[in-house]
């Protein structure tokens, strides 16, 4: 069967409409509201033809027709992408960013505050997830000596983020001789990537050959912090009693499947997560999330940066039927001003 520009139309005034009012939409609705030149016969037959392909259902107590997670594929990825490559940097969005940001305030803080400003612009669940330590660079390094030849390791990253090693100091080594290895450290690592440090990237000089153990030991360390599992990080949820106003969620079940999503930060972390780096946005619809729970959900997920180098996952999660267009112009909008307030205090 031939998807004709006709129907190609239809299936968009269909889900356009669906979205608006979250009504099942029937085929004389849109003969006498639409600008289509057609009879209503018509116009159920080309949507009963889109519904053999995939694109349309209808619910049994309602003659009028919504939109399938294939139907709104085909509308993501047709229809409002193209939109986007036209107006994205457009720079006007529901988005007034003002959100009063002190100089010292932790990142944690300004994520968790993002948060709740992304769900009041949206009337969505907004979900912002911080770097974790693999997409994070090495500013910092100390070492202190302690009784007993015991040894912490103090790492900071490009985020603020601090980790923590506890080790048993071998050899004689004094505190000039942790300075020392520390300065070296310093000066070879700042801004790589934590990920990527090796000990090969540490080049030692014939007079501190000494300390080839002593910087091994400490790459061992900062090697540990990396092994940090991603479901330790941080995600700060925020619009959850928004969501649950939308008029899908009506009915218990989907009501419980909705707070199981929610409640689970681990599935969240992953639904972040699980999107490539190499797109400014990326849209899963109802089951391209997850097989059970998440059939009636849709997420919008981006990226932001921290001081220009780590990046972070920003997203927001709704229904299927939410706004596509508007959301990700406001995600955009949102993410440049949250990277812009990290640059600006960089």
């Amino acid at each position: 069967m031939e998807f004709t520009g006709r129907k190609i139309e239809i299936l968009k005034e269909v889900i356009g409409r669906f979205i608006a009012k979250a009504d099942p939409v029937s085929s004389r609705r849109i003969a006498q509201d639409s600008e289509f030149d057609l009879s209503s016969a018509t116009i159920r037959k080309e949507m009963a033809e889109l519904e053999e392909m995939g694109y349309l259902t209808h619910p049994h107590t309602s003659a009028g027709r919504t939109p399938t997670d294939k139907g709104y594929r085909f509308y993501v990825d047709n229809v409002i992408r193209e939109q986007l490559e036209v107006n994205i940097d457009d720079n006007k969005s529901d988005i007034t960013f003002d959100m009063a940001i002190g100089k010292d305030m932790e990142i944690e803080m300004i994520l968790q505050r993002s948060a709740e400003m992304l769900a009041r612009f949206t009337n969505y669940l907004s979900l912002v997830v911080a770097p974790t330590i693999q997409q994070s660079r090495f500013k910092h390094i100390e070492l202190l000596k302690f009784h007993g030849g015991n040894l912490l390791m103090v790492l900071i990253t490009d985020t603020g983020k601090v980790y923590k090693r506890n080790s048993v100091l071998t050899g004689e080594y004094t505190e000039l001789d942790l300075q020392a290895a520390t300065n070296i450290l310093n000066v070879q690592l700042r801004d790589k990537n934590i990920i990527d440090i090796d000990v090969e990237d540490v080049k030692m000089h014939k007079g501190d050959s000494y300390l080839i153990l002593l910087v091994n030991k400490i790459i061992e360390l900062i090697k540990d912090c990396i092994k940090e599992d991603f479901q330790h990080n941080r995600v700060f949820v925020h619009g959850a009693s928004v969501i649950l106003q939308q008029p899908e969620f009506i009915d218990l079940k989907k009501i419980q499947n909705v707070l199981k999503v929610i409640e689970n930060e681990y599935l969240l972390l992953k639904l972040l997560s699980d999107f490539s780096r190499d797109k400014d946005f990326v849209v899963k619809i109802g089951t391209e999330l997850f097989e059970e729970g998440t059939e009636d959900l849709s997420l919008i997920a981006s990226k932001y940066k921290i001081f220009g180098n780590s990046t972070g996952a920003i997203g927001i999660l709704g229904p299927k039927r939410m706004d596509y267009s508007r959301v990700i112009r406001n995600l955009n909008l949102f993410r440049k001003n949250l990277t812009g307030i990290f640059n600006s205090r960089a």
